[in-house]
Formats: C-alpha cells, sequence, structure tokens
C-alpha cells in the first residue's frame, strides 16, 4: 500500500450544501513528502465504525498552498458523508503521500479543461499551477445541476478577473437556465459548440484536454474529440470510479505460479487463475500497493517481466506502456502458467 502518515486538519471550507475543502498542516520533516504535482491526489484513512476504510481525494491546491482536497458528499457515501460532517480542525488522519498519472503533460501552449461536479477537484489545481506558474492560456468548461451546488464558484471567477486574458470559462448548468452561461449536459454532440474558443488565443487541435468526470461523460466525449482530429496522447482523463470493475471474469483455469517482487523483497506464490493479481498478492500477505481496486487510480501498477496477462478494465495506462510490460494489477487475469511481477520497477 502507499506510505501513510499521521496529519491534522488545519482548516475546513465549507463549499457548497454538500461538499467541504479540507487542508492538512505537515510537519516540517515530512515536507519533502509530501511534494506534488498539480492533478494528483491523496489517500484518506478512517476508522468509522470500526470499519478501516480507505479513499482517494484529488488534490485540489496550489503547491504553494496547504495541501487540500475537495470533498463532494456522496449518496451512501461511507467516507464522503463521514468527512462533510463529523471531523474538525485538529483532528488526526492517515494521510497518504501523494501520487497520480492526471499530470499537466507536454509543452502545448493551450489547456483545455472539461469537468463535471466534484471532477473540478484536481482541475483546480492544474489551473492554479498553470495561470499562477506559466504563460500559458487555459480554457474550461465546467458542468453543475447550478451555481449553488458549483464547488470553487468565487475562486475560479476570482481567477477569472485576475487573468482575463488568459483564463476562459463556459459554466453549464443541467437543472437551471442560468442567463448568460449555457444550459444542459456536456455531450458527444455539443462539445465542439463548447469548445468556441476567443480569437487567436485557442487552437483546439494544437491544445492539450483534460477531462474529470462521470465516466459516459469522459468517453463520449474524449471519443468524439479524437473522430474530430486531436491526437489521442494529447487527451488524458480521470475517473474517480468505473463501471466496469464488476465484470472481471476470468475464461482461464488452472493455477498460475506468481513471483513478486515489491521492495526488493521476491515472494513465490500458487494461485488460481481466477483471481486478480492484486488478490492473488494481498491473499499472501504480500504488501503490493493499491488503492482503488478498480482499474481507476493507478496505484497497483506492476512491471510484468514474464508470462502473459489480459486486462479487462484499463482507464490509466498507454498503448506504449502496457507494451512495455506495465499491468494494473487490480485488473489483471494470468493467462499463462508463470508470471514475474515487478512492483519496482515502475
Amino acid at each position: 500500500m502507499a506510505n501513510f502518515h499521521n496529519l491534522n486538519i488545519k482548516k475546513i471550507v465549507r463549499e457548497t450544501a454538500d461538499s467541504v475543502v479540507i487542508s492538512f498542516e505537515i510537519p516540517t520533516e515530512l515536507l519533502t513528502k509530501y511534494e506534488y504535482s498539480a492533478g494528483q491526489y491523496i489517500s484518506l484513512m478512517l476508522d468509522i465504525d470500526g470499519v478501516e476504510t480507505i479513499r482517494d481525494y484529488s488534490i485540489c491546491s496550489h503547491i504553494d498552498e496547504d495541501l487540500s482536497v475537495g470533498v463532494k458528499k456522496l449518496k451512501n457515501g461511507l467516507m464522503s458523508s463521514f468527512l462533510n460532517s463529523s471531523i474538525k480542525v485538529g483532528d488526526s488522519i492517515k494521510v497518504s503521500e501523494p501520487r497520480g498519472r492526471f499530470t499537466i503533460q507536454g509543452n502545448l501552449n493551450c489547456i483545455i479543461a472539461i469537468a463535471a461536479g466534484s471532477g473540478i477537484t484536481p482541475i483546480m489545481s492544474m489551473l492554479k499551477q498553470v495561470l499562477l506558474n506559466t504563460d500559458k492560456n487555459f480554457y474550461l468548461v465546467y458542468s453543475n445541476k447550478s451555481e449553488k451546488t458549483t464547488m470553487f464558484l468565487s475562486q475560479i471567477k476570482e481567477l477569472k478577473n485576475q487573468f482575463q486574458s488568459r483564463f476562459f470559462v463556459k459554466f453549464v448548468f443541467t437543472s437551471k437556465d442560468v442567463a448568460s452561461h449555457h444550459f444542459g449536459r456536456i455531450t458527444e454532440t455539443n462539445i465542439f459548440d463548447m469548445l468556441k474558443f476567443p480569437e487567436n488565443k485557442f487552437k483546439l487541435l494544437q491544445s492539450s484536454i483534460y477531462i474529470c468526470g462521470p465516466e459516459k461523460m469522459i468517453d463520449n466525449i474524449s471519443l468524439s474529440l479524437e473522430k474530430g482530429g486531436l491526437l489521442k496522447e494529447n487527451i488524458s482523463y480521470e475517473l474517480f470510479s468505473s463501471s466496469k470493475k464488476d465484470n472481471l471474469v476470468s475464461s482461464e483455469s488452472g493455477d498460475v505460479l506468481v513471483t513478486f517482487t515489491v521492495d526488493d523483497f521476491t515472494s513465490k506464490v500458487k494461485s488460481s487463475k481466477k483471481k486478480t493479481i492484486l488478490d492473488t498478492a494481498l491473499d499472501n500477505d504480500i504488501d503490493a500497493p493499491y488503492s482503488c481496486n478498480g482499474g481507476v487510480c493507478g496505484s497497483c501498477i506492476g512491471k510484468l517481466t514474464k508470462g502473459e496477462v489480459k486486462m479487462l478494465n484499463n482507464t490509466v495506462l498507454t498503448e506504449s506502456e502496457i507494451e512495455d510490460g506495465l499491468i494494473l494489477a487490480c485488473q489483471a487475469l494470468a493467462v499463462s502458467d508463470e508470471l514475474d511481477i515487478d512492483f519496482d520497477d515502475v
């Protein structure tokens, strides 16, 4: 698993009726452990009603601000409900060191972000990083039910006023038609209308695209953008959950011999091919890294150095990374009878 440290809550800000921003105080001796790139996330570990619960939350702060995450209360969300109602300043929480691959890549001068709901949290960190530390232009399309449910609304408006020549934003509301804003949903059929830019500021085909929101929106929009001529490598996205994670069924039978390398320690175990590589590791007390267990976060990336696996869900790895042998252990099932998995060589 990731490395966790006890951090005290420094500040709690109520963003909307169902969301908060939680800021942490980092001791001097841990400052280097909590250096991060805009777009990364941390995991929070809490004991809730006697159950150890771990959830991932995207960092929404700038690197020069207190480490902060935005948490939106979800229906039947154990951790998000607890964080929205039962914590206070001074409480100590186990917080993982930052990680994640949804970060600003490449050197294109235009950044386009498409966010819906709490998908704005990693985008906020990117937005601040780009505006405060570069001369790049940033275009944001941001969808919510209404202004009242819009996280970071005041911050976004302040940044818009501060960087009028470089920051452009379109708010999209789905439940109320608000004057001067777009009404409806962001879809594959209207995305290009949403991305009509101020003259001489943005060239769509020469922009880096970052998408964060519901899975269906991400799938449809990214496919539409690719069909519209954008290079796949210029489109990045992050899911907070995946509907595909329960579809993991293996057609293979028999056993597999797996050699794991974790923290310079090698273990050999025998397991059923019906189990994922991650489950095989955890069932044998091997401390393989993981978090979401749904093929979304990328915490469980390992390198396959021998054998063959198949992954039935992948929203993290690129085709070239898969060709280089990288796998998501929580989604990988053995095909061959022997596997070597190295979690150190990633």
